[in-house]
């Protein structure tokens, strides 16, 4: 029996277990969501609700599971993995338009699942649905005869053997590396808190508590976090994470209080106002603020635009890291050209392992995100995040590797190159159609690199700007254009794409990443951080600074598909590849 019959057949098995305990409730369906409790985007595999329902392993999905429907919805990066990976099971993939989040199509599916049931009660699970989601689901279902039950534990864990995460040693960065002290930290959080007479404050998510401890961890893969939650006062700041004794008291500020598991609920103030971030705190901890006593206030969270904009000294600390990524990109690229020029045995997963050997020799305390190494037709699957073992890499083809990872302060990077497998004498040249969908590519990468942008210019005006030479040939991408990067690998603000961005501020990190997708052809895509600055001699307005410089490959470039601009832009982009990384060969 082949893998897929396999796990079609386990995920059909799942299916009818948790539609039988549907039954039993008297419930007519249940939502499952990609996250957990502590918001992740990249939950473990055997920790991950959909993953045990579905099988499908992308970090982004929602299912919907009727009593004779299920539905999993999947945006543009997960068109054709989404579609392999439930195949043979009672999953519908419904493909969420570009601009659209996953969770309104949910709701959408949700309404009509229960204009169409009569009394229609629906499970959910408290801990993975913010504030702000769960508001816009009663408001979806606004009108309807529908009954939101919630259930704790959800069904799927009631019904699937326990899971005992690990918990693993947690460090310390120091001031000097990120610029900012938890008691600065604190004081500067303040200000909010008087603003607003809090007397207390939930940090949820886990960058947030990162951040604000000076703490990194590896409690998860692909982050450098651990699990907790924090409670923010104006002078001092309580973690509550399993397992205290693994964070040194070495690594404690004298500000933070370290406690265990669950010990937060108990140190809400029983009478006052504590705040929470609607959009940043799931419904049983807003639950869990009332059962205390207390008064919840929706603010918004005073961690994140500190996050956002990072210090002098965390720009120098990516700006390290991002250099070791791009001496790993390269190397990796020259692996390829060695292995093919010598006719070696060379498959998708060899390079994905060398791409971590790489990073582990450079010093990196782990990955970012899963290795995509992907060869040909493979990479028109945008999350091509399961290399193939059996798959060989020609001389001559297009290879595309997206990759990053962390280093001693934690901050993640992120870097995508395309290009030909073999060296320049054995591959001098990509064919016809390879040099013109990578300068496509190309030309929408320099036109967010090379942006002008006023002050006040959103997301969404630079991801125009960056699809615009893809648009004149009638083309495009599903994906957004950029996204945050700090200590997670995807953070917001700020947020490029076609709807939904954020206004670019001087040291934000964002990345660029236009790509070309053909199925049955395969993907170019080129990503590079970036961040803006004031440009010089335009008061008002700002420039696109990239901040990662691997080489790109000549090979594939159409010259007289470039402007003079764009060659211009070439040439400063080679220079500055030289004084970050030097002569390589």
């Amino acid at each position: 029996m082949s893998t897929t019959t396999q796990r079609a057949e386990t995920t059909v098995a799942r299916v009818s277990q948790l539609r039988a305990t549907l039954r039993e409730q008297g419930l007519s369906a249940v939502i499952v969501r990609s996250t957990d409790r502590y918001l992740n985007e990249y939950v473990p595999a055997d920790e991950s609700e959909r993953v045990w329902l579905t099988g499908f392993t992308g970090s982004a999905g929602d299912v919907l599971l009727g009593l004779e429907d299920a539905w999993l919805c999947v945006d543009g990066r997960y068109r054709l993995q989404s579609e392999a990976e439930v195949e043979g099971t009672p999953f519908k993939v419904e493909h969420v338009p570009l601009g659209t989040a996953i969770r309104s199509h949910l709701f959408d599916l949700v309404r009509d699942l229960a204009d169409r049931t009569p009394d229609a009660k629906i499970a959910y699970a408290p801990h993975t649905f913010t504030v702000k989601e769960y508001e816009a689901l009663e408001a979806a279902l606004e009108g309807s005869d529908a009954e939101l039950v919630p259930t704790s534990p959800s069904l799927i864990n009631s019904i699937r053997e326990p899971v005992h995460p690990p918990t693993r040693p947690v460090r310390g960065v120091t001031a000097a590396q990120c610029g900012r002290s938890v008691k600065e930290k604190l004081k500067l959080c303040a200000a909010t808190l008087v603003e607003h007479d809090l007397a207390a404050y939930v940090i949820q998510p886990l960058d947030a508590l990162a951040y604000m401890t000076n703490l990194r961890g590896n409690d998860f893969v692909n982050q450098a976090t651990f699990r907790g939650v924090g409670l923010l006062f104006r002078e001092r700041l309580i973690l509550s994470t399993p397992q205290p004794t693994r964070i040194p008291m070495s690594a404690r500020a004298p500000e933070l209080d370290v406690v265990d598991q669950g010990a937060w609920r108990s140190l809400l103030p029983a009478r006052g106002r504590v705040g929470y971030d609607p959009a940043a705190t799931t419904s049983d901890v807003l639950d869990a603020i009332r059962a205390a006593g207390a008064d919840p206030v929706a603010v918004p969270s005073p961690v994140t635009p500190l996050k956002a904009l990072k210090t002098d000294a965390e720009m120098a600390a990516m700006k390290r890291a991002f250099a070791l990524a791009d001496q790993v990109m390269e190397d990796a690229i020259a692996f390829v050209a060695r292995k093919v020029d010598a006719s070696e045995s060379l498959t998708e997963q060899d390079l994905a392992d060398e791409v971590l050997r790489l990073f582990t020799a450079r010093g990196a305390t782990g990955l970012s995100f899963r290795v995509i190494a992907a060869v040909g037709a493979n990479a028109a699957n945008i999350h091509y995040s399961h290399p193939d073992p059996q798959r060989q890499i020609g001389k001559g083809e297009l290879v595309l590797i997206d990759t990053g990872a962390y280093f001693e302060e934690g901050y993640a990077t992120d870097l995508t190159r395309t290009f030909l497998a073999g060296s320049a004498a054995s591959a001098p040249r990509g064919d016809a159609e390879q040099r013109r969908n990578y300068t496509l590519v190309l030309k929408c990468a320099i036109a967010g690199m090379s942006a002008r942008i006023p002050e006040t210019a959103l997301g969404e005006q630079l991801d125009a700007l960056v699809r615009a030479p893809l648009w004149a040939e009638g083309l495009d991408y599903r994906h957004g254009t950029g996204h945050g990067v700090g200590i997670n690998v995807h953070e917001a603000p700020p947020r490029v794409a076609t709807r939904q961005g954020t206004v670019l501020e001087p040291n934000q990190v964002f990345s660029i990443e236009p790509g070309l997708y053909l199925p049955d052809w395969g993907g170019i895509r080129i990503e590079n951080l970036c961040t803006v600055a004031p440009a010089e001699g335009a008061p008002g307005f700002l420039d696109v600074v990239p901040l990662t410089f691997a080489a790109l490959d000549q090979r594939l470039i159409e010259d007289s598909l470039l402007s003079d601009a764009e060659r211009a832009w070439l040439a400063r982009y080679a220079e500055q590849r030289a004084e970050v990384l030097g002569a390589r060969g």
